[in-house]
Protein backbone atom coordinates (compact mmCIF):
# COMPACT_ATOMS: atom_id res chain seq x y z
CA UNK A 1 0.00 0.00 0.00
CA UNK A 2 1.26 3.54 -0.94
CA UNK A 3 1.97 5.66 2.00
CA UNK A 4 0.51 9.10 1.30
CA UNK A 5 3.17 11.00 3.59
CA UNK A 6 6.05 9.01 1.63
CA UNK A 7 4.60 11.23 -1.36
CA UNK A 8 5.69 14.58 -0.15
CA UNK A 9 9.13 15.87 -0.68
CA UNK A 10 11.04 17.83 0.63
CA UNK A 11 10.50 21.30 -0.18
CA UNK A 12 13.41 22.05 -2.20
CA UNK A 13 13.85 24.15 -5.00
CA UNK A 14 13.08 22.27 -8.43
CA UNK A 15 15.57 21.63 -10.93
CA UNK A 16 15.32 23.49 -13.74
CA UNK A 17 17.06 21.95 -16.13
CA UNK A 18 14.93 18.65 -15.59
CA UNK A 19 11.73 20.85 -16.17
CA UNK A 20 12.86 21.77 -19.27
CA UNK A 21 14.11 18.61 -20.25
CA UNK A 22 10.93 17.09 -19.34
CA UNK A 23 8.85 19.73 -21.01
CA UNK A 24 10.56 19.28 -24.04
CA UNK A 25 10.26 15.27 -23.94
CA UNK A 26 6.21 15.90 -23.48
CA UNK A 27 5.92 18.28 -25.86
CA UNK A 28 7.68 16.05 -28.65
CA UNK A 29 5.53 12.90 -27.30
CA UNK A 30 2.92 14.76 -27.52
CA UNK A 31 2.87 17.05 -30.83
CA UNK A 32 5.67 14.89 -32.85
CA UNK A 33 6.92 14.84 -35.90
CA UNK A 34 7.56 18.54 -34.32
CA UNK A 35 10.14 21.27 -35.59
CA UNK A 36 12.55 23.27 -33.49
CA UNK A 37 10.95 26.34 -34.26
CA UNK A 38 7.35 24.91 -33.18
CA UNK A 39 9.00 23.49 -30.12
CA UNK A 40 10.20 26.61 -29.34
CA UNK A 41 6.82 28.04 -29.44
CA UNK A 42 5.11 25.15 -27.41
CA UNK A 43 7.54 24.77 -24.75
CA UNK A 44 8.12 29.13 -24.26
CA UNK A 45 11.54 28.28 -23.83
CA UNK A 46 14.45 30.49 -25.52
CA UNK A 47 15.88 28.71 -29.01
CA UNK A 48 19.21 27.45 -27.68
CA UNK A 49 17.43 26.47 -24.70
CA UNK A 50 15.46 23.92 -27.07
CA UNK A 51 18.27 22.97 -28.80
CA UNK A 52 20.48 22.25 -25.57
CA UNK A 53 17.73 20.24 -24.65
CA UNK A 54 17.00 18.28 -27.70
CA UNK A 55 20.52 17.22 -28.49
CA UNK A 56 21.00 16.21 -24.77
CA UNK A 57 17.39 13.57 -25.69
CA UNK A 58 19.23 12.34 -28.90
CA UNK A 59 22.23 11.08 -26.91
CA UNK A 60 20.29 9.98 -24.13
CA UNK A 61 18.14 7.82 -26.93
CA UNK A 62 14.94 9.14 -26.30
CA UNK A 63 14.45 11.34 -29.74
CA UNK A 64 15.88 10.76 -33.36
CA UNK A 65 15.52 13.27 -36.28
CA UNK A 66 13.80 12.29 -38.58
CA UNK A 67 15.90 11.12 -41.45
CA UNK A 68 15.86 14.55 -44.34
CA UNK A 69 13.99 16.24 -42.34
CA UNK A 70 13.70 18.76 -39.64
CA UNK A 71 11.39 17.93 -37.73
CA UNK A 72 12.22 15.74 -34.88
CA UNK A 73 10.03 12.38 -33.11
CA UNK A 74 10.51 10.20 -29.57
CA UNK A 75 11.93 6.73 -29.53
CA UNK A 76 11.22 3.59 -28.20
CA UNK A 77 13.01 3.98 -25.54
CA UNK A 78 10.70 6.79 -24.01
CA UNK A 79 8.45 3.66 -23.25
CA UNK A 80 11.03 2.40 -20.40
CA UNK A 81 10.03 5.69 -18.69
CA UNK A 82 6.68 4.27 -17.61
CA UNK A 83 7.55 0.83 -16.36
CA UNK A 84 7.33 1.64 -13.08
CA UNK A 85 3.82 2.98 -13.07
CA UNK A 86 1.34 1.22 -11.40
CA UNK A 87 -2.42 1.90 -11.89
CA UNK A 88 -3.67 0.69 -9.19
CA UNK A 89 -1.47 2.72 -6.83
CA UNK A 90 -2.44 5.63 -8.73
CA UNK A 91 -5.79 5.23 -8.34
CA UNK A 92 -5.21 4.25 -4.53
CA UNK A 93 -3.00 7.14 -4.49
CA UNK A 94 -5.83 9.33 -5.01
CA UNK A 95 -8.88 7.93 -4.00
CA UNK A 96 -7.37 7.35 -0.27
CA UNK A 97 -8.01 11.05 0.93
CA UNK A 98 -10.97 11.57 -0.99
CA UNK A 99 -12.34 8.23 0.74
CA UNK A 100 -11.00 9.34 4.09
CA UNK A 101 -12.71 13.16 3.43
CA UNK A 102 -15.73 11.16 2.43
CA UNK A 103 -16.13 9.51 6.01
CA UNK A 104 -15.43 12.77 7.81
CA UNK A 105 -18.62 13.64 6.56
CA UNK A 106 -21.07 10.91 6.45
CA UNK A 107 -19.44 8.97 9.71
CA UNK A 108 -19.29 5.68 7.82
CA UNK A 109 -16.36 3.91 6.59
CA UNK A 110 -15.84 2.89 3.13
CA UNK A 111 -13.64 0.06 0.84
CA UNK A 112 -12.17 0.49 -2.21
CA UNK A 113 -12.33 -2.63 -4.82
CA UNK A 114 -11.01 -2.98 -8.63
CA UNK A 115 -12.16 -6.19 -10.22
CA UNK A 116 -9.18 -8.84 -11.00
CA UNK A 117 -10.30 -12.21 -13.12
CA UNK A 118 -13.08 -13.80 -10.81
CA UNK A 119 -13.51 -11.34 -8.09
CA UNK A 120 -13.14 -8.04 -6.25
CA UNK A 121 -10.01 -7.05 -4.71
CA UNK A 122 -9.92 -4.51 -1.48
CA UNK A 123 -7.19 -2.20 -2.13
CA UNK A 124 -7.65 0.18 0.55
CA UNK A 125 -10.26 0.05 3.53
CA UNK A 126 -11.20 2.75 6.46
CA UNK A 127 -13.61 -0.56 8.07
CA UNK A 128 -11.62 -0.51 11.47
CA UNK A 129 -13.58 2.90 12.27
CA UNK A 130 -16.60 0.58 12.92
CA UNK A 131 -15.23 -0.66 16.05
CA UNK A 132 -16.22 -3.87 14.75
CA UNK A 133 -13.56 -7.11 13.78
CA UNK A 134 -14.54 -7.81 10.83
CA UNK A 135 -13.89 -10.26 7.78
CA UNK A 136 -12.42 -8.93 4.19
CA UNK A 137 -9.14 -6.76 5.12
CA UNK A 138 -6.91 -4.96 2.30
CA UNK A 139 -5.83 -7.05 -0.03
CA UNK A 140 -8.76 -9.90 0.46
CA UNK A 141 -10.96 -11.23 -2.71
CA UNK A 142 -14.47 -11.04 -2.34
CA UNK A 143 -17.07 -12.36 -4.37
CA UNK A 144 -18.79 -10.42 -7.55
CA UNK A 145 -22.39 -11.48 -7.46
CA UNK A 146 -23.07 -10.87 -3.79
CA UNK A 147 -21.08 -7.88 -3.14
CA UNK A 148 -22.28 -4.38 -3.52
CA UNK A 149 -18.27 -3.46 -5.40
CA UNK A 150 -19.04 -6.85 -7.64
CA UNK A 151 -22.74 -6.08 -8.43
CA UNK A 152 -22.14 -2.31 -9.69
CA UNK A 153 -18.60 -3.76 -11.55
CA UNK A 154 -20.41 -6.90 -13.56
CA UNK A 155 -23.68 -4.71 -14.39
CA UNK A 156 -21.05 -1.55 -16.12
CA UNK A 157 -19.03 -4.37 -17.69
CA UNK A 158 -19.04 -4.64 -21.30
CA UNK A 159 -21.34 -7.65 -21.98
CA UNK A 160 -18.09 -10.12 -23.00
CA UNK A 161 -16.03 -8.85 -20.34
CA UNK A 162 -18.69 -9.82 -17.76
CA UNK A 163 -19.45 -13.20 -18.99
CA UNK A 164 -15.98 -14.11 -18.80
CA UNK A 165 -15.56 -12.92 -15.52
CA UNK A 166 -18.69 -14.79 -14.03
CA UNK A 167 -16.96 -18.37 -16.22
CA UNK A 168 -13.83 -17.83 -14.07
CA UNK A 169 -15.54 -17.05 -10.91
CA UNK A 170 -17.63 -19.90 -11.26
CA UNK A 171 -14.78 -22.35 -11.83
CA UNK A 172 -13.38 -21.37 -9.00
CA UNK A 173 -16.13 -22.96 -6.81
CA UNK A 174 -16.89 -20.20 -4.95
CA UNK A 175 -20.29 -20.88 -2.74
CA UNK A 176 -21.13 -17.48 -3.77
CA UNK A 177 -20.47 -16.94 -7.81
CA UNK A 178 -21.65 -20.56 -8.49
CA UNK A 179 -24.52 -20.13 -6.61
CA UNK A 180 -27.60 -20.68 -9.84
CA UNK A 181 -29.98 -19.45 -8.05
CA UNK A 182 -28.35 -16.26 -7.75
CA UNK A 183 -27.13 -16.11 -11.47
CA UNK A 184 -30.60 -16.80 -12.45
CA UNK A 185 -31.61 -13.21 -11.19
CA UNK A 186 -28.14 -11.22 -12.17
CA UNK A 187 -29.48 -10.13 -15.56
CA UNK A 188 -32.37 -8.40 -14.20
CA UNK A 189 -30.48 -6.96 -11.12
CA UNK A 190 -27.82 -5.65 -13.19
CA UNK A 191 -30.13 -3.77 -15.22
CA UNK A 192 -31.65 -2.24 -12.34
CA UNK A 193 -28.00 -1.11 -11.23
CA UNK A 194 -27.41 0.29 -14.46
CA UNK A 195 -30.46 2.34 -14.06
CA UNK A 196 -30.13 3.41 -10.62
CA UNK A 197 -26.59 3.54 -10.74
CA UNK A 198 -25.83 1.55 -7.24
CA UNK A 199 -26.22 -1.19 -5.80
CA UNK A 200 -26.45 -3.09 -2.17
CA UNK A 201 -24.96 -6.03 -0.86
CA UNK A 202 -26.69 -9.72 -1.25
CA UNK A 203 -28.60 -9.82 2.22
CA UNK A 204 -28.12 -13.46 2.32
CA UNK A 205 -24.28 -12.75 2.05
CA UNK A 206 -23.96 -9.96 5.01
CA UNK A 207 -26.16 -12.36 7.04
CA UNK A 208 -23.64 -15.03 6.16
CA UNK A 209 -20.34 -12.83 6.47
CA UNK A 210 -21.42 -10.30 8.63
CA UNK A 211 -24.18 -11.99 10.97
CA UNK A 212 -25.87 -9.07 9.40
CA UNK A 213 -24.35 -6.49 11.49
CA UNK A 214 -23.98 -3.98 8.31
CA UNK A 215 -25.45 -3.64 5.21
CA UNK A 216 -23.15 -1.86 2.40
CA UNK A 217 -24.03 -0.25 -0.98
CA UNK A 218 -21.81 0.85 -3.48
CA UNK A 219 -21.23 2.87 -6.97
CA UNK A 220 -18.73 2.39 -9.95
CA UNK A 221 -15.98 4.45 -10.66
CA UNK A 222 -16.55 5.17 -14.35
CA UNK A 223 -13.94 6.73 -17.33
CA UNK A 224 -15.58 9.67 -19.19
CA UNK A 225 -16.92 6.93 -21.96
CA UNK A 226 -18.63 5.04 -19.18
CA UNK A 227 -15.89 2.18 -18.46
CA UNK A 228 -15.60 0.83 -14.77
CA UNK A 229 -12.48 1.21 -13.39
CA UNK A 230 -13.21 0.71 -9.28
CA UNK A 231 -15.84 0.63 -7.05
CA UNK A 232 -16.79 2.29 -3.30
CA UNK A 233 -18.65 1.50 -0.64
CA UNK A 234 -20.16 2.39 2.62
CA UNK A 235 -20.39 0.33 5.08
CA UNK A 236 -23.16 1.36 7.69
CA UNK A 237 -24.30 -0.77 11.19
CA UNK A 238 -27.94 -2.49 10.83
CA UNK A 239 -28.70 -0.85 13.78
CA UNK A 240 -27.87 3.23 12.99
CA UNK A 241 -31.43 3.41 11.69
CA UNK A 242 -34.00 3.68 8.45
CA UNK A 243 -31.73 2.73 5.66
CA UNK A 244 -33.81 5.08 2.87
CA UNK A 245 -33.07 8.10 5.63
CA UNK A 246 -29.31 7.17 5.66
CA UNK A 247 -29.01 6.88 2.05
CA UNK A 248 -30.10 10.35 1.23
CA UNK A 249 -27.17 11.59 3.14
CA UNK A 250 -24.49 8.58 2.18
CA UNK A 251 -25.40 8.23 -1.50
CA UNK A 252 -24.64 11.55 -2.75
CA UNK A 253 -21.39 11.47 -1.09
CA UNK A 254 -20.57 7.98 -2.28
CA UNK A 255 -21.69 9.32 -5.82
CA UNK A 256 -19.91 12.46 -5.44
CA UNK A 257 -16.28 11.07 -4.29
CA UNK A 258 -16.53 8.62 -7.35
CA UNK A 259 -16.62 11.56 -9.86
CA UNK A 260 -14.06 13.38 -7.84
CA UNK A 261 -11.68 10.49 -7.92
CA UNK A 262 -12.89 10.12 -11.77
CA UNK A 263 -11.85 13.67 -12.40
CA UNK A 264 -8.44 14.03 -11.16
CA UNK A 265 -7.50 10.77 -12.90
CA UNK A 266 -8.71 12.09 -16.05
CA UNK A 267 -6.43 15.38 -14.73
CA UNK A 268 -3.35 13.42 -14.63
CA UNK A 269 -3.94 11.55 -18.17
CA UNK A 270 -5.54 8.29 -16.46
Amino acid sequence: MILLAETTMPSYEPVRAIQRGLAVLRAISEHGPITIANLVSKCSFPQPTVVRVLETLVAEGYVYRQAGKSTYLVTGRTLALSRGFDSRSHLLQISAPVIDQMHAQIGWPSNLAVFDRDAMVIVYSNRASLGLSLPSRMGARIPLMTTGVGLVTLAFMPEEERKMALSLAQETGGRWDSDPRLASKLAARLAQIRREGYAFADEEYLEAVYQSRIWAVAVPILTTDGKVLAAISSLVLTLAGERRRLLQTILPSLKKAAINIRDQLVADGQ
